[in-house]
């Protein structure tokens, strides 16, 4: 089969290789039931967890701080993760209905993404409580 390779900063991959433990705990959910509501598999056997990881990343740690930037991150996910679908799946049927699932995370995290971007931004002492 012929390799996978993905997309990703740099840094990514050097924090990757520096820091496998937290890299590892990334993915496509928020966390605790959000998880269950998106999980990391595309139609039940591709995970694309990897995309997602490559992707918080992104929101976490790269050091530009733009909507366009954002915007980047989101498109590398989308991008990612056909990837993984393309490498993964042979039926057609299947191919389309997980491009579509895949489109669909990009769209909730293009949509929905800037609050969770902008709080890895912000520093805690820039809080007030008003």
């Amino acid at each position: 089969m012929k390799e996978l390779s993905l997309y990703a900063d740099a840094e990514c991959w050097k924090f990757k290789w520096e820091h496998p433990d937290e890299f590892a705990s990334y993915g496509c959910g928020p966390g605790g039931v959000g998880d269950i509501l998106i999980p990391d598999t595309v139609w039940i056997t591709v995970s694309i967890r990897d995309a997602c990881r490559i992707h918080d990343w992104g929101y976490r740690h790269c050091m530009e701080s733009s909507e366009e930037d954002r915007a980047r991150h989101d498109r590398i996910l989308r991008n990612n993760a056909i990837r993984i679908v393309n490498h993964y799946t042979k039926s057609k049927l299947l191919k389309w209905l997980r491009y579509r699932r895949v489109q669909t995370y990009y769209a909730m995290v293009k949509r929905f993404g800037s609050n969770a971007y902008w709080e890895e931004r912000n520093n805690a002492d820039e809080y007030k409580v008003v």
